[in-house]
């Protein structure tokens, strides 16, 4: 299970720190109508540009920190309209 390799434990399982925070998020995502399908690709998006800075734009690095092939990163990032090697 997904949940139990979080480094914050079950998301559900309770409304202290981060779980709370993450369970506010959802819960107005919701409210919004925001679609899981929009709510992924956002999370993607943030996380690959996060990911690219703490690798100071090295693309093979970031998509090994990410667990995708290079090849992959590299189409994810036009996708998302991703540019620059520090991924602004």
């Amino acid at each position: 299970m997904v949940a139990d390799r979080l480094p914050f434990g079950d998301p559900l399982a309770d409304d202290k720190g981060l779980n709370g925070h993450l369970k506010e998020l959802v819960d107005g995502l919701h409210r919004m109508g925001i679609t899981l399908k929009e709510t992924q690709a956002e999370i993607e998006r943030l996380y690959i540009q996060r990911t690219l800075l703490s690798c100071d734009g090295n693309r093979s690095k970031a998509a090994k920190k990410l667990g995708m092939h290079r090849n992959t990163l590299n189409a994810k990032m036009e996708q998302y309209g991703i540019r620059g090697e520090e991924g602004s």
